[in-house]
C-alpha cells in the first residue's frame, strides 16, 4: 500500500514539474468585476404593492361614505342599529350552556405532554445547532 502511494506521489511530482504555471491576462480582475457589475445592475427588483393605491382609495371612500351615512341618517328616536336597519338580532352566548368535564387521567397526560415538549424542544434545538455548526 505504501509503495503504491509513493508511486502515485512520484507521478504527481513529475507531472507538476513538467507543467508550467498559467498566468492570468493583465486586465483579468477588471474584466470579471465589470461583468459582475453588469449582472447586478440588470437584476433590480421593482417594488409593486400587493394592493394597488386605487383600491385603498376606494376602501377609504367607502368607509367614509358609511360613516357619513350612519351620522346623517340618524333617526330622532333612540332605536338601535339593528332596529333601524332591520338587522336580525345576533346572540354571542355560544359558551354559556357548554359544560365540559375532563377526567384526571386526561389532565395528568396533558400536563406530562407539556413538560416533555418543554424539555425536548431545547434539547433538539441544541442538537441541530451543533449539527449545523460542523
Amino acid at each position: 500500500m505504501e509503495n503504491e502511494d509513493k508511486r502515485i506521489e512520484e507521478l504527481v511530482d513529475k507531472l507538476m514539474a513538467n507543467d508550467s504555471l498559467e498566468k492570468a491576462p493583465v486586465n483579468f480582475t477588471n474584466d470579471v468585476m465589470s461583468k459582475i457589475e453588469l449582472l447586478s445592475e440588470t437584476k433590480t427588483i421593482v417594488y409593486k404593492p400587493l394592493i394597488p393605491k386605487y383600491v385603498w382609495w376606494l376602501l377609504g371612500l367607502g368607509f367614509v361614505a358609511l360613516i357619513v351615512n350612519v351620522i346623517l341618517n340618524k333617526s330622532s328616536d333612540s332605536s338601535s342599529l339593528s332596529e333601524r336597519y332591520n338587522l336580525p338580532e345576533i346572540s354571542f352566548d355560544v359558551f354559556n350552556n357548554l359544560s365540559v368535564d375532563f377526567s384526571s387521567t386526561l389532565m395528568y397526560a396533558t400536563v406530562l405532554l407539556a413538560i416533555m415538549v418543554a424539555i425536548q424542544v431545547p434539547l433538539l434545538k441544541q442538537y441541530f445547532n451543533q449539527k449545523l455548526s460542523y
